[in-house]
């Protein structure tokens, strides 16, 4: 297997914060990460992180390459299952560049990662701090649902009903309160995931990937707002053994797979 990068944490320098629109529509322009973005969507990680730290060490002082390379590796290493080395991209993201387009992205996917680990108190916190920061809405939805669910989890009933009730009341049409309205009857089961995706396209052949292979595909959540990450999960299992019989089986069909217990 090819070596991969872990990056990138370069310092934005005072001057550049005074041109950010500027460099942002450079980088736009220059479309330095078409080929890692390309290379994401065909789930081709390793490459994709190898071409982001390419192009990071050829715009070093560019901050809208450097967050969308930060944000574009840890996507990567998250569908790698690379939780930890993930948070560090996630985290230089919100610690340096407060001002990028995929700060509120990778600041839920701090939360996130604690999320899918089952860390329910440091991913609390988390999104509690990324709250009080005033999201832009379609964060804040999100925010609402992750918050609901962990509280759930901790028998809060209180603090469950106030986010359940915040989602519903200003995010009615929104994708999370219509999920969020599975919580209310939930029980403990083991699930596999296949797989996260920026792209709903790609999420979407994926599906049909695992149907076609005659799996139960029972739910696919939106992570991230704005360019959602999606989980995609097959079947619910009463046991963990029953769980790893079908990861393994998946494994053998070609998907990365992952158990995990859920409530």
């Amino acid at each position: 297997m090819r070596k991969r990068h872990n990056i990138i944490f370069a310092p934005v320098l005072g001057a550049l914060l005074s041109v950010w629109v500027t460099a942002c529509a450079a980088a736009q322009a220059e479309g330095v990460l078409d080929k890692a973005q390309l290379l994401f969507l065909k789930r081709q990680y390793v490459q994709a992180i190898d071409e982001c730290a390419k192009a990071v060490k050829e715009h070093p002082d560019n901050p809208e390459v450097i967050s969308q390379a930060n944000y574009l590796t840890g996507a990567s290493y998250v569908n790698l299952f690379d939780f930890l080395t993930a948070k560090k991209n996630f985290r230089a993201i919100v610690d340096q560049y407060s001002r990028s387009p995929y700060y509120e992205d990778a600041y839920m996917g701090l939360g996130d990662i604690e999320f899918l680990q089952e860390n329910y108190t440091e991913a609390l916190k988390i999104y509690e701090q990324f709250l009080r920061t005033d999201p832009s809405p379609r964060r804040r939805a999100t925010l609402y649902f992750r918050l609901a669910e962990i509280y759930l989890k901790q028998g809060d009933q209180a603090s469950f009903r106030k986010y359940y009730d915040k989602l519903q009341k200003e995010f009615p049409l929104s994708f999370e309160a219509k999920d969020a309205r599975r919580l209310q009857g939930s029980g403990f089961y083991y699930t596999v995931q296949v797989g996260a995706f920026t792209n709903f396209d790609n999420a979407q052949e994926c599906i049909n990937q695992l149907k076609a292979k005659g799996y139960n595909v029972y739910s696919v959540l939106c992570m991230l707002s704005g360019k959602k990450l999606c989980r995609i999960r097959v079947g619910r299992y009463a046991t963990q053994k029953e769980a790893e019989e079908a990861k393994r089986k998946l494994e053998l069909d070609g998907f990365l797979a992952k158990v995990f217990p859920l409530e």
